[in-house]
């Protein structure tokens, strides 16, 4: 091995021993985590710069070196980034938000506590509840999701990670704050040693030793690093940092609260497990650490979760690349071909002129008179033929342009319609089909690292001695709360199978067009599904048009009928008008919730009445007014488009109903004259004058409902006679047509 990179190429860790016991622990002082900890960090420095330089081009820093172009005369050229890496960006980042925000529920859960019949309602309600609680958590959401989506989508490399062992609250970093060994695989279980960056405010660290029993913080330790905290940056050590306060305004400027840098590291023992260090950044003096504790995790997949963008070119952590380093050089070309373009347009509509001498070149200037402007002698008009830039600048722009939108194929609407909004349905699709095809391998690498992160999430979660008092614990409390509402058992909240834990599919993966793709087939379906399966469609198809906050008011998560004030009432009315009292029929009453409350009693009556289980007469003398109540709002509805499939049902019902309670008033006017006023009582009683006036109206408009449905059908088979008779005189035209041809 080379002297001079012997040092770079041994970290300062305890190794075994050709004789005697293993090492228990290979971390033995912060000088030597700081050590490993800048190793990996000077070995960082190319990838850091090539960060910088992507996140500089999305902080919109111009493609031209401002110092460059004064130094060469040039300062007045544009020079602008138009922003399109940012554009890009978005559209990438696209079908993320929606993985984690367009489902029901973020997390498919699996409990192994009561019975199998039980445990799918209960599973479902904690999904609900699990999902609420993470979405409506500040510290998780939008923030940390929003910033590993960036991580993952632009740096290429994005991990989430916690604070401890108790806190269920993932935190979202990236590369340039996380740093690992060279040459490794980008899975969590390859990794031996992993150093972080983080930082801590006096009154985060004074929370932390306030305790008696502080442990695993040293006191100690803790004080003598908050002595010397200070709001002053150390010297810039990677352009990362040095990027962030440019792009902040706070290079050598700003007033802040004093923070201790302090250094994580997360080392794989070799029992297996892996304990967690904590020093500061810069040597204070101190001798211990300021967090120690060992063998806190069974496994580095317990402390943070990898989220790496495909597998790069050689399968190693450092060879990924993000979408900012592939979208670097198009966006930093097509910056420099606008700003070209420009610069050509300007001169292209300026006034050129050439100076016949010094003097007149001093006394260069147009002079206005009004509306007119006079050149000064000692100058000639040089006319110049400018080029086509169409034919020389937009052919670059345009290609660079495709190349930068191939990088985030399947996400860009331009992409799917090829730049022509002129589709057939069929068009449209097969696009939209290319399209979801296209982004699919991509969302498969976030999907595998996503059900560790629920895993994991799921598993500090249910911790039987979470406490509200622990960091996360007021939310998980609350989460309990709502649980044993909805009558869930904690027990079967504690024995989640978090292993089981899967990250929840969405329609469509999180490609807007392979959801519209899905959604239109499962529509083909909605016949041969079930009434559970179509109430599902239709909460997709409205969380899919108004989204998932908004679908709740058309199509409830629990599918029950739910009812207005005008239900409330008609159902007091039935009672009413059973009873031989009156209730009218107002214009501003929802006649089709009413009418639905009205038929049910009629249709009960009906078939009792069918059955022989109830008399005509009684029939007719108790339902007569109820009936043609409902005739009256069934009357209202007539004509309303998007009543009229369940209008015509109910016109259908009624004149079934129409024909029980006739012959039950034709029966009781009989029973009435055979066997006198006392039998008529016994029969139930003749109708009243206004009973029959009532129902002589309902029976005129029933006619009249019948009239109108036998002339809509004999209109329907008058027009389908004459397509016909056109369709024979078209056919029979072209058979002459063809015979004369023939001839």
């Amino acid at each position: 091995m080379n002297d001079l990179t012997k040092d770079f190429d041994e970290m300062d860790l305890a190794v075994p021993n050709v004789e005697g016991s293993i090492p228990k622990h290979r971390l033995t002082s912060p000088s030597k985590l700081r050590n490993i900890h800048a190793r990996f960090r000077e070995d960082d420095r190319i990838n850091a710069h090539n960060r910088a330089m992507a996140q500089s081009l999305l902080d919109g820093e111009p493609p031209y070196d401002e110092e460059q172009l004064r130094n060469s005369g040039q300062p007045d050229i544009t020079n602008l980034n138009f922003q399109g890496a940012e554009k890009k960006l978005e559209k990438a980042k696209a079908p993320y938000y929606r993985i984690i925000n367009t489902g029901e529920t973020l997390l498919t859960l699996s409990t192994l506590y009561g019975a199998q019949e039980e445990r799918l309602e209960w599973e479902q309600i904690m999904a609900e509840e699990i999902t609420r609680t993470i979405r409506g958590c500040p510290d998780c959401f939008p923030y940390e999701a929003e910033r590993l989506i960036h991580k993952y989508v632009w740096e290429g490399v994005a991990v989430a990670h916690w604070e401890d062992p108790l806190d269920w609250r993932f935190r979202a970093s990236g590369m340039g704050q996380f740093y690992f060994p060279r040459r490794v695989a980008p899975t969590e279980s390859k990794q031996d040693v992993v150093t972080c960056e983080t930082e801590y405010t006096i009154t985060e660290l004074c929370r932390k030793i306030e305790p008696e029993d502080c442990k695993p913080w040293n006191r100690d330790a803790v004080r003598m690093a908050i002595t010397k905290a200070t709001s002053a940056e150390p010297e810039y050590q990677n352009w990362e940092r040095l990027m962030e306060e440019v792009k902040n305004n706070d290079l050598f400027v700003g007033t802040s609260l004093p923070k201790v840098r302090v250094i994580n590291g997360f080392i794989k023992e070799f029992n297996g497990k892996v304990s967690h260090y904590i020093t500061t950044e810069n040597d204070c003096g101190e001798h211990c650490f300021l967090m120690k504790d060992c063998d806190v995790y069974d496994n580095m997949t317990q402390a943070l979760i990898m989220f790496p963008y495909g597998t790069g070119t050689n399968t190693k952590l450092h060879g990924i690349r993000g979408l900012g380093y592939k979208l670097y050089p198009f966006e930093q070309q097509l910056n420099r071909s606008v700003c070209r373009m420009i610069d050509q347009g300007e001169l292209a509509s300026s006034l050129i002129l050439q100076a016949e001498d010094e003097t007149s070149y001093a006394n260069m200037g147009l002079e206005y008179m009004g509306n007119l402007a006079a050149i000064p002698p000692g100058f000639k008009v040089v006319p110049m033929t400018m080029p086509d830039l169409q034919r020389s600048v937009m052919p670059a722009i345009d290609l660079m342009t495709q190349l930068g939108n191939e990088r985030i194929a399947g996400y860009s609407p331009d992409n799917v319609f090829d730049g022509d909004q002129r589709k057939t349905k069929a068009e449209v699709m097969a696009h939209l089909d290319q399209s979801a095809e296209l982004s699919s391998s991509e969302l498969d690498f976030f999907y595998s690292p996503a059900d560790r992160l629920g895993q994991q999430l799921i598993r500090r979660m249910t911790r039987r001695t979470y406490v509200a008092e622990d960091p996360g614990g007021e939310a998980i409390a609350d989460l309990r709360l709502r649980l044993v509402r909805r009558g869930v058992p904690l027990e079967a909240f504690y024995r989640l199978d978090w292993e089981r834990t899967t990250f929840a599919r969405v329609i469509g993966a999180g490609s807007a067009a392979a959801r519209s793709i899905g959604l239109e087939r499962m529509k083909e379906l909605r016949p041969l599904m079930d009434d559970v399966g179509q109430n599902y469609l239709n909460r997709e198809l409205a969380v899919d048009a108004v989204g998932r906050e908004n679908a709740e008011r058309f199509f409830p998560r629990d599918s029950v009928k739910r009812t207005t004030y005008d239900t409330q009432i008609a159902i007091l009315q039935n009672e009413v008008l059973l009873n031989g009292g009156f209730a009218p029929v107002l214009s501003s009453d929802k006649h089709l919730a009413h009418a639905r409350e009205h038929i049910k009693p009629l249709i009960e009556m009906y078939e009792l009445a069918q059955a022989g289980k109830m008399p005509l007469a009684e029939a007719a003398t108790t339902h007569s007014d109820l009936f043609a109540h409902t005739v009256e709002h069934v009357n209202f509805i007539q004509g309303d488009v998007a009543a009229s499939e369940e209008a015509g049902a109910l016109e259908q019902m009624l004149q079934r109903i129409e024909e029980v309670i006739a012959n039950g008033m034709k029966e009781a006017e009989k029973m009435a004259e055979e066997q006198g006023a006392q039998a008529e009582a016994q029969a139930g009683g003749e109708m009243s004058v206004e009973q029959q006036e009532r129902f002589a109206k309902a029976q005129a408009e029933i006619e009249l409902m019948k009239m109108k449905t036998r002339a809509g059908i004999e209109n329907e088979s008058e027009k389908t006679r004459a397509r016909i008779a056109m369709d024979d005189a078209k056919a029979a035209a072209d058979i002459r047509r063809k015979g004369l041809g023939a001839r």
